[in-house]
């Protein structure tokens, strides 16, 4: 998919997606076992609202590719190519060239998908899709690494694992940044 003609959503350039490893401040004292920490997955995009200052909301699904070399039916050395998915909803968002998102993989997660590359492998081989949807329709793309075929996130092949992505609320990085992110997009209350 291109980006849409007149998108109020596009992303910057081609450093739009950025990754890394961060640690988890550790707030008992104790030990424990170390970890190459949890993968941060920062997206970069400008905002340009039809109308006013502000964009009601915009979600972006994330896809992000691993292997797991625990399947079963997976073939020694190579595993079963896998898509951890989830998706993260920014509201009134401010118009802006530097507006930014993110999303948080658990250290353990990473372990289990990295594949016989390692924890590098998330950082510099497997890519990293982002989309960006406002009032349902996706209206930008952005992938990290593209490989051959550029559409690999949509291969009805590859085992999707949903669930292990983290908002930042969710994250022990709730208070990391407070004010570079948009405000996130809270369930529904129960009344």
């Amino acid at each position: 998919m291109a980006q849409v003609a007149n998108s109020p959503v596009v992303f910057v350039n081609q450093n739009a997606i950025t990754t890394s490893f961060v640690q988890a401040t550790n707030f008992t004292g104790t030990d424990r076992t170390a970890s190459n920490g949890w993968f941060k997955v920062e997206f970069h995009y400008g905002v340009t609202p039809a109308i006013g200052d502000y964009l009601p909301e915009v979600q972006f699904k994330v896809w992000i590719e691993g292997r797991d070399m625990f399947d079963p039916k997976g073939d020694p050395g190579k595993g079963v190519t896998v898509m951890l998915t989830g998706s993260v909803t920014y509201v009134n968002v401010l118009k802006g060239k530097d507006v930014y998102g993110v999303v948080y993989v658990h250290p353990s997660t990473i372990g289990r998908y990295s594949g016989a590359g390692g924890f590098s492998d998330f950082d510099r081989k497997f890519n990293i899709h982002v989309e960006a949807d406002v009032d349902g329709k996706p209206v930008d793309t952005f992938d990290k690494n593209k490989e051959q075929d550029p559409n690999w996130y949509a291969d009805p092949n590859f085992k999707t694992v949903s669930g292990l992505l983290f908002l930042q609320n969710q994250s022990p990085f709730i208070t990391t940044d407070p004010d570079r992110y948009p405000e996130l997009k809270l369930p529904a209350s129960d009344k």
